[in-house]
């Protein structure tokens, strides 16, 4: 087969894992160049990540401890979500749930009747400590973003070219790029072009997308972001996502710092009161003063298909959804994943693209729709809050009226769940933390299964299973563990 050329306009995270995935796809087959401007910053939002990093890391030939030994990245079991409901607090953690034998109901059908809920069966509160069984249950990092682009160069440079230039002009009919013209290496042309740029979408954006707005829902468009050096006696084991009159907080233990962030709108937020109020916050909480006049911008929303012609838009590029689940880099990755899988004879299908743009259109959709339902708080008190919670997505008013009235199992769920990021069991956790149950529904909906008495008894045996596991399995220090591999 004929060596195919692949053209990367971007080295952050995007970009990176961009040239990653498809060099160690493809090999010899593909010639893969990375332009970049060395002058642009990585933005760095993204230090929070899912378990299918884990996938990635093991795709390209890594493992889990060169990357903590590496880029001193510290391991997230999930998050704890603060004053969501004022007063309160709850945590999301990953797919540990164990299901029935029926394969259909979760253990939570019987302790959530029972009010002796317990999560999943490790990771289903927040602390600093770890299980010692080896990780067979999901688990992802907190990533310094610079450090973790800095491992991806280093294991790229010898199968991929990387140029310092700046795209000038980029020539397109419409439905193809054609070339891109740089400042210094002049005309490129390419088979293949990858548009990781970021939201400016330099590519991607001459080749009239669709754009899919989804302010209406989730209005929140702005985030200014600080990193705290921070001495932790005890590293925790999750990112915490706090609530605020204006949005939300993102803390995220990262080596010897903390990566924060305050998210808002535009709408309802000028960026002097958001700086006023996260100062407070970080006097509060770090006895520090804000130091930074950085406020990074968006538009909340994404492309209808991110494959159009000979390119292809990656993460950023692609569309923005806040970055509250973590699924910035998630998104990036399974992006890619569908690109080189369906298109492994590198011949460019119509039949592939419309295979993944659909796939992509379902993972920013389930992204949007469990990303709302967070919002599904009832809380006012702020034009934002009042407005979130007059303005809810008709998927999470309906989903909010079954969870209300009766339950939900996997037959009554979602379309395509093979395909979803999250499982029933992470709706039920978030559902919980946002009291949307209620005891009387969950009895009277199983009063009306036939087989009842089975299904009960099927998830009493996997919640006593959940309790078994928990009994046995000894907890270790997050930061004993980490120091154990820096040595």
């Amino acid at each position: 087969m004929e060596v195919k050329k692949i053209v990367i306009l971007g080295s952050g995270t995007a970009g990176l894992i961009s040239a990653a995935m498809v060099k160690n796809f493809w090999g010899p087959k593909v010639d893969v160049t990375v332009y970049y401007d060395a002058s642009k910053k990585s933005i760095g939002v993204g230090e929070s990540t899912t378990p299918l990093i884990q996938h990635f890391i093991n795709y390209i030939g890594e493992d889990f401890y060169s990357l903590i030994k590496n880029i001193k990245a510290t391991i997230k079991l999930g998050i704890n979500f603060k004053d969501w409901i004022p007063g309160t607090e709850f945590f999301h953690g990953f797919n540990d749930v164990q299901h029935s034998g029926l394969n259909e109901w979760s253990s939570a059908t019987y302790s959530l009747l029972n009010d002796c809920y317990n999560g999943g069966i490790l990771f289903n509160e927040a602390t600093t400590t770890l299980p010692n069984r080896n990780f067979q249950y999901g688990f992802a990092y907190h990533l310094d973003t610079k450090d973790f682009c800095s491992f991806l160069e280093e294991k790229l440079k010898d199968s991929v070219k990387f140029v310092d230039d700046v795209a000038v002009q980029v020539n397109s009919d419409g439905k193809n790029i054609q070339s891109i013209v740089f400042e210094k290496s002049g005309k490129v042309t390419s088979d293949y072009y990858i548009d990781a740029s970021g939201f400016n979408a330099v590519l991607f954006k001459h080749l009239n997308p669709k754009w899919n707005d989804i302010s209406e829902w989730l209005p929140i468009d702005k985030a200014i972001p600080q990193q705290i050096p921070y001495e932790f006696e005890e590293i925790p084991s999750h990112t915490v996502a706090e609530a605020t009159d204006n949005g939300w907080i993102w803390k995220i233990p990262i080596g010897n710092r903390y990566g924060t962030g305050y998210l808002y709108s535009s709408r309802f937020t000028s960026d002097d009161e958001a700086r006023t109020k996260y100062n407070k916050w970080l006097l509060d909480n770090f006895n520090t003063e804000l130091n930074t006049d950085r406020v990074i911008k968006y538009k909340p929303g994404y492309y209808e298909d991110y494959w159009i012609g000979n390119c292809l838009a990656v993460g950023l590029s692609s569309g923005f959804v806040e970055p509250l689940e973590s699924t910035g880099i998630h998104i990036i990755i399974r992006q890619l994943y569908d690109f080189v899988y369906s298109n492994a004879n590198l011949k460019d299908l119509k039949y592939n693209k419309v295979l993944v743009n659909s796939k992509n259109k379902q993972l920013y959709e389930d992204i949007i729709d469990f990303i709302c339902l967070h919002y599904n708080t009832g809380r006012t008190g702020s034009d934002f809050w009042n407005y979130m919670n007059e303005n809810k997505k008709e998927w999470v008013i309906n989903f909010e009226e079954k969870c209300r009235e009766d339950f939900i199992d996997i037959r009554s769920f979602r379309e395509n769940q093979d395909f979803s990021l999250w499982t029933m069991d992470n709706y039920i956790q978030i559902s919980n933390g946002l009291k949307l149950f209620n005891k009387e529904s969950i009895q009277e909906y199983l009063d009306n299964k036939f087989n009842k008495d089975q299904i009960l008894e099927f998830c009493l045996e996997h919640f006593n299973f959940t309790e078994m596991i928990k009994s046995q399995n000894q907890r270790i220090s997050h930061k004993q563990f980490l120091e154990e591999i820096h040595k």
